[in-house]
């Protein structure tokens, strides 16, 4: 048997080499064991202004203090990005310019403009760009979604959604308007984005907000409405509310929710969706997993060339539009 194509093989074969830009908490919560447990990628390399939490993120202790010498490694294919929110695009642009393909931790921009301006980046240059909107691999997302599009609820009506938690610093990065801080932007991509892809992103219309200033200048409470494919949805993001975390759909015939006070961020463990039509409540279970990883690993995939679903650009073009008229609603400076 002749094999023509060993060097091929041998690179699909291989694991995609990861650099991190940022080694703060979200990266060690959610990318850095991620990777670790994937057959997919690895960490190769962590950029890091701290070069002792870059090395507790780095297996291999390869550690760059200067992102641009990160950029730099011919071995690196690919970045995650976990900096402030004010600097994503930034260094999403950078990376893509250097030849790496990007995985940027939400909000990926602090506005449409900005967005469409490193998606341009990425189809002039033909690398992946995409928002870590890690909780959309979850089965029991997916699941949440194949039943309201069956039809088994009814049509749409009311959509109630939050994520929110408390105990937050005046200190931290999430609480500095500079930064990109504020609850819509930290949560949004959660509780106010799910509404949209769930009703298959269609026009959204009347959208209005109540919204709590925190100290440092940002949002800190916001509650988001807005009429979406004949339902209204409405949404609830705090840094300054104890953790309330639920996702419910109400149809004509029934509704659907995700339970357990864990509707956006179940990491690891089982999880439950519970479905009522006619007085009747069925529960469905899902067993522990890592959407992280999902993520990754089907960003990793396609990569090399092979299968794994991406969220697409559009998708964070019609989350950005809506932030943006919230924030214009609002009155954020």
């Amino acid at each position: 048997m002749e094999i023509t194509n060993f060097a091929s093989i041998l690179t699909a074969m291989e694991k995609v080499r990861w650099g991190f830009i940022g080694a703060g908490y979200i990266a060690k919560l959610a990318l850095y064991p991620a990777l670790l447990n994937s057959s997919d990628g690895e960490i190769y390399a962590v950029g890091s202004k701290d070069v002792e939490r870059g090395k507790s993120l780095s297996p291999s202790g390869l550690v760059y203090t200067d992102y641009d010498e990160l950029l730099a490694d011919p071995k690196v294919e690919a970045i995650y990005i976990s900096l402030p929110n004010s600097l994503h695009i930034e260094w999403s642009i950078k990376a893509m310019r250097a030849g790496k393909h990007v995985l940027c931790e939400k909000p990926a921009a602090m506005n449409v403009a900005q967005l469409k301006e490193a998606i341009a980046v990425a189809n002039e240059t033909g690398l992946i760009f995409m928002e870590a909107s890690w909780n959309r691999w979850h089965p029991r997302t997916i699941r949440l979604k194949e039943i309201v599009d069956s039809g088994l609820i009814g049509d749409v009506k009311d959509i109630r959604s939050a994520f929110t938690y408390d105990g937050l610093d005046l200190g931290n990065i999430r609480a500095i308007h500079e930064l990109g801080g504020g609850g819509l932007y930290d949560l949004g991509p959660y509780s106010v984005a799910a509404p949209i892809w769930l009703m298959d992103f269609a026009p959204v219309s009347n959208i209005a907000t109540e919204v709590k200033w925190h100290p440092g200048g940002c949002d800190e409470t916001v509650t988001t409405s807005f009429d979406i494919g004949g339902a209204h949805a409405k949404a609830l993001t705090s840094m300054n509310t104890p953790n309330k975390l639920y996702f419910d759909v109400v149809g004509t015939k029934g509704r659907v929710s995700l339970t357990g006070n864990d509707a956006f961020n179940s990491h690891n463990k089982a999880s439950t969706l519970e479905i009522e039509i006619g007085g009747k409540v069925t529960v469905e279970n899902f067993a522990a997993c890592d959407p992280y990883q999902l993520m990754a690993d089907s960003m990793s995939r396609r990569i090399r060339g092979g299968q794994g679903w991406l969220m697409p650009h559009s998708d964070s073009i019609a989350f950005a539009q809506v932030f943006d008229r919230a924030f214009e609603v609002m009155g954020r400076p």
